[in-house]
């Protein structure tokens, strides 16, 4: 699909004004191409809150029911307070529409919102839990969910006093590890920032030390129960005036033995290079000026074939030179013991207003990955963002031409009441024929959490490459995920060269038909000598088209 640009002329002042003026009616879905960004944190009727904030939406989907998704966010009533409470809401239709019920725990103080689901559909809910005071972070909380995200169970306690950006894994790999739940956080009082529960979340065991611990960072399980993170080597100290000293190497860490309930987790831990460093809060002008760029992502291909259990890495890095920001890529064949050099995955050209910051990646079961990031190319100015979109079909190692899959929208503005920030991070969980995104905008000139879906779309018709090659739309002969249409192939039986079998070559065959030839003709299927309703019938069966319907 080609992407949108007609106001690409327009100077950086008139983009921001543009940007938040783009609102349309708070229940329809705000288009652009074939995208279209659902509003979650609606009413009963689907319509805007007006006066509330909503960020940091994180996002999972059932496994045995990939219409029901859930949604949680850090919930603002109100723009004009800092008190944020654990909003949540499920779809049972696949995202086209959310019911949000409001607080997970009505008046209880949360943040830094993840999720994920087990094997059995059950959902998972993990946030830091203030006092009522709301003072201090109290402990650190996973609420369970047993009927798709419609209610949720009495809250467990997970971790004492204290902590800071916690995160979720459920070992979904039908091993002896399934249905372990994993937690691990930065800002440990005691310096023990890892937990695990054996019993899917009933309860949790006494923490214990990670080494270099990984911050700003995710966990995934493996198919064979292997625990693996990635994040930042985070510095003990925090200096605003030398923003050098705020630039994070990257960590990888993981553990073999974490799903065996009779031995004490252990951990390896190694550094990696993204190609740059990781900014932790960047201030004055930048697109999120209290906030990080973007949690440091780690996903595991589960795919049946010759890359299954390889490990990938995307983060949000500062690169040497002009370029503010790039989203960078890195892969693992074995097991994490050497890294492929780093990848640039957005493909714009290097500036110093280019800010290419919140990158989001997942794996699909047909080994696809998927990235999504916020993206200011467009506007050339920090305020105001686009989320872009690629993928890979091989691994990483080559990427697709980077494609705007929403409006334009100013990070900037609307920041709840001492937030001054969008959030701090946002979530993709991909499928086979696309990917779910949750994210924040600003769309009605206040935060709001939407969701996304995205999907590789090389011929430009508005539908999945997937759905394409599955329903015979276009043919895929040679098996590699693309579309014929999209490459430059010679396809057997493709007599007009527009790299599908349909109607229009079986009547190219019909035309010469009960005509003998000399020559090598393509038109002779059978290669008798002779063009008839034989080679017509023949080429019909090697059709990539359903019937061989011309569209």
């Amino acid at each position: 699909m080609t992407r949108v640009s007609a106001m690409a002329w327009l100077s950086s002042a008139a983009w921001i004004a543009a940007a938040g003026s783009n609102a349309v009616a708070a229940n329809a879905p705000h288009r652009f191409g074939a995208y279209a960004s659902i509003q979650i944190n609606v009413d009963s009727d689907g319509n805007n809150i007006v006066g509330d904030a909503a960020n940091e939406p994180a996002l999972a989907i059932n496994p045995l029911d990939p219409t029901n998704l859930v949604a949680a966010w850090r919930q603002f009533d109100s723009v004009a307070s800092s008190f944020r409470q654990a909003g949540w809401a499920y779809s049972a239709d696949g995202g086209a529409s959310w019911h949000f019920s409001g607080a997970i725990t009505p008046g209880e103080g949360r943040s830094n919102p993840t999720l994920d689901v087990d094997a059995f559909g059950h959902f998972y809910f993990q946030s830091l839990h203030f006092d009522p005071t709301y003072t201090f972070v109290q402990d650190i909380q996973v609420i369970k969910s047993l009927d798709g995200g419609r209610g949720w169970e009495a809250p467990v306690h997970a971790h004492g006093e204290g902590g800071d950006k916690a995160q979720l894994a459920v070992d979904r790999s039908g091993g002896p590890g399934d249905g372990h739940v994993y937690l691990n956080w930065r800002d440990c009082l005691d310096g023990k920032c890892f937990s695990r529960s054996l019993d899917r979340a009933a309860s949790f065991e006494a923490p214990i030390e990670l080494p270099e611990n990984p911050t700003f960072g995710t966990m995934r399980v493996g198919g064979d129960g292997t625990l693996y993170m990635a994040g930042r080597l985070e510095y003990p100290y925090f200096d605003e005036e030398n923003m050098d000293r705020n630039l994070h190497k990257h960590i990888f860490v993981k553990s073999t033995n974490a799903g065996d309930a009779n031995q004490k987790p252990t951990f390896e831990v190694r550094e990696i290079d993204m190609g740059g460093l990781a900014p932790l809060f960047l201030f004055r002008q930048n697109p999120n000026q209290y906030g990080p760029v973007g949690d440091v992502q780690m996903a595991v291909n589960s795919a049946i074939g010759a890359r299954q259990g390889e490990l990938y890495v995307l983060a949000t890095v500062d690169p040497a030179g002009p370029d503010n920001l790039d989203v960078n890529f890195i892969r693992s064949s074995d097991g994490g013991e050497t890294w492929s050099a780093p990848i640039r995955v957005n493909d714009d050209t290097p500036a110093a207003n280019h800010w290419n910051w919140f990158g989001m990646m997942g794996v699909a079961p047909n080994g696809r990955i998927d990235a999504v990031w916020y993206d200011t190319r467009d506007s050339n100015s920090y305020r105001v963002s686009q989320l872009y979109y690629s993928y890979s079909w091989d691994g990483g190692s080559t990427w697709s031409k980077n494609q705007a899959v929403s409006q334009s929208f100013d990070t900037t503005i609307a920041s709840p009441h001492g937030s001054l920030k969008i959030g701090d991070a946002t979530t993709l969980v991909s499928r086979a024929d696309g990917a779910s995104v949750a994210y924040t905008a600003t769309y009605n000139g206040e935060q709001d959490v939407y969701y996304l879906k995205v999907f590789p779309d090389c011929n430009a018709n508005g539908w999945s490459d997937v759905a394409d090659v599955a329903e015979r739309r276009v043919g895929d002969t040679n098996t590699n995920h693309i579309p014929d249409v999209c490459e430059t192939i010679t396809v057997a039986g493709d007599l007009d060269g527009d790299r599908d079998v349909d109607q229009a070559d079986v009547n190219f065959v019909i035309a010469k038909r009960n005509r003998r030839v000399v020559d090598a003709d393509p038109a002779d299927i059978d290669r008798n000598g002779a063009v008839n309703v034989l080679d017509a019938r023949k080429l019909a069966l090697s059709c990539t088209r359903p019937r061989c319907a011309l569209e």
